[in-house]
């Protein structure tokens, strides 16, 4: 850095970040690995800040937050959720399991062959409609709105 012109540097984290994706340290990396020169991280971050305010706060890890939204169960039996579970599977017992939203009772566990076969899982939601007392209404998986 000190034996760099200010402009020289400032030229060189700005040719660096073209695309406007990388941060400081990914920059400082880069910069020393392609041209052998080490720049404080400090400047290379003042350098961003000042030259792209906006999409320098975009780059901050904290404003990359997952939008969540509430879960508002409808009633009892209008919305399950089914999901495998792994983590008995490296000793050979697959897990598949339905619950209901509403009320958060399960519906349903069984250890199986494999919970990613569709038609272990098609059989196993159709027993659990069956065991509710429910029928399936299905709606054609091709319908076309075209004529």
């Amino acid at each position: 850095m000190k034996m760099l012109d200010p402009k020289e540097a400032e030229q060189l984290v700005l040719d660096h970040d073209t695309a406007r994706h990388q941060g400081p340290r990914l920059i400082r990396h880069k910069l020393a690995m392609r041209t052998g020169q080490h720049l404080p991280r400090d400047y290379i971050a003042e350098t961003m800040r000042i030259h792209d305010p906006a999409d320098f706060s975009k780059r901050d890890p904290t404003a990359k937050r997952i939008h969540r939204e509430p879960k508002v169960p409808l009633g009892i039996n209008e919305r399950w959720s089914a999901d495998g579970h792994d983590k008995l599977n490296r000793i050979g017992f697959p897990v598949w399991a339905i619950v209901d939203d509403a009320v958060g009772r399960w519906l349903g566990v069984w250890v199986v062959p494999s919970n990613r076969l569709g038609n272990i899982i098609a059989y196993l939601y159709l027993d659990a409609v069956e065991h509710v007392g429910g029928t399936v209404f299905t709606t054609p998986v091709f319908a076309s709105s075209k004529p």
